[in-house]
């Protein structure tokens, strides 16, 4: 019988994948561009900004790479980063 291995994808990490994956540079950039303009925050801005910039450079380097990663390998990186961006969130305390 098959072990059921639940889904352990961030749904956001799994959006984000479908954008580094099927957008280009400058459409990746647009995008980030209105995040940060409706970001209801200060704080959330700069999460976007940070955010956004880190997901523009991650495009770079995958437009050099020799091979490209997997949907599924950029959804488990991605997952990873948030989860990082997470606990280094302001308020928060790391290891939590």
């Amino acid at each position: 019988m098959p072990v059921h291995v639940p889904n352990s994808v961030d749904p956001m990490a799994s959006q984000m994948a479908q954008l580094l994956a099927h957008s280009d540079l400058d459409e990746l950039r647009e995008i980030v561009k209105r995040w940060v303009a409706e970001a209801p925050t200060g704080n959330q801005r700069r999460i976007y900004e940070n955010f956004g910039a880190r997901m523009i450079e991650l495009k770079h380097a995958l437009a050099e790479a020799p091979v490209q990663p997997t949907r599924e390998e950029l959804e488990t990186a991605l997952t990873m980063m948030l989860r990082l961006a997470a606990q280094q969130a302001p308020g928060t305390t790391p290891g939590r």
